[in-house]
């Protein structure tokens, strides 16, 4: 496949890759839409990746082009996006229910191969389907989406109060539409 390989600070490739190896309960999906998310800036143009070679991206949207022999309730085809946060589900903040603060977590796009590429895999418990209303586009909001309304679950925001939200960018104006 074709993916954007970032080998070192400033040293992004588009170019031949390896194509994912499917696991029993994984999902492999075309990728037909990636969003750029801030965090990869500092990936690309510092040194904040965690190693080399690196397919960045995790805000995306794609097709269902495989699934492991384990998986249930896909199908090839499903329009499909899916959450990138990878926990351990075996720690105690994870038994707790408190996923985004397992300490032994992975992250798709960062930790392991992402989205800047033709295919990406992933858990089938992190994979949701949308409809074909939804365009690729649209769907690769997800994340950020998710992640502002996060934020206002997480101090209880019910609408109606005072919120200051700081910083415009992509998350910045999701939590703004949430609140």
């Amino acid at each position: 496949m074709k993916a954007a390989v970032l080998h070192a600070k400033q040293d992004l490739r588009y170019e031949d890759y390896a194509d994912p190896v499917l696991g029993d309960d994984e999902i492999l999906i075309k990728v037909h839409s990636t969003g750029i998310c801030g965090s990869d800036i500092p990936r690309v143009n510092g040194d904040a990746a965690h190693n080399y070679p690196i397919v960045l991206g995790h805000e995306f949207a794609g097709e269902v082009a495989q699934v492991g022999a384990k998986t249930t309730g896909f199908a090839l085809g499903d329009r499909v996006t899916a959450a990138p946060l990878l926990p351990c589900l075996k720690c105690v903040d994870c038994q707790r229910g408190n996923l985004s603060q397992c300490k032994n977590y992975s992250f798709v796009g960062s930790r392991q191969q992402g989205s800047f590429a033709q295919f990406v895999k992933f858990p089938q418990r992190n994979v949701v389907k949308f409809d074909k209303s939804v365009s690729w586009e649209q769907a690769a909001f997800f994340e950020p989406a998710t992640v502002g309304l996060h934020g206002l679950r997480c101090v209880n925001y019910q609408g109606g109060e005072e919120v200051a939200i700081l910083g415009s960018g992509t998350i910045g104006l999701f939590t703004a539409q949430w609140a």
